[in-house]
């Protein structure tokens, strides 16, 4: 599935870079969902950010962004087997509250969270490009089996 997040999130990005100009909206949702990523991330590895999932990005660092963040993951998932989705991960969400979740639901959410934002960005390029790109996985897969 991360495979697929990679391939949507490059899509949307290309479809922002088309732009005349740069749409505030759209880079704040996009630096939203590549923050999320690294905020999930950290979690999963017990690392601290000093950041928050809402910062402004330009749209060079979004970019940046999501080329570091897809070798993170890359990383992080050649290091995972079958045992490891199911164990429990204990973190403090933002608002230092404290949690406990499975590695597969957080994972199951990461994936989520980003197609719900690639759909708001997708809504908000409608009428502004001639050709919004498709995101929806069964085009992916079919292109996987190409």
């Amino acid at each position: 599935m991360f495979q697929y997040e990679k391939w949507a999130t490059g899509r949307v990005i290309d479809a922002m870079k088309q732009l005349h100009a740069e749409d505030e909206k759209c880079l704040e949702w996009m630096a939203h969902i590549l923050l999320a990523q690294l905020i999930w991330y950290s979690r999963l590895t017990n690392n601290v950010v000093d950041f928050t999932p809402w910062e402004k990005r330009t749209m060079e660092e979004c970019e940046e962004m999501f080329e570091s963040n897809t070798k993170l993951w890359a990383e992080y998932f050649r290091q995972l087997n079958e045992k490891d989705l199911q164990q429990t991960v204990a973190y403090k969400n933002l608002k230092g509250e404290p949690f406990e979740d499975k590695v597969k639901d957080i994972l199951t959410h990461v994936i989520n969270h980003s197609t719900y934002h690639r759909g708001q960005i997708i809504a908000r390029l409608k009428g502004q490009l001639p050709t919004l790109p498709s995101t929806d996985y069964i085009f992916f897969f079919r292109e996987q089996k190409q």
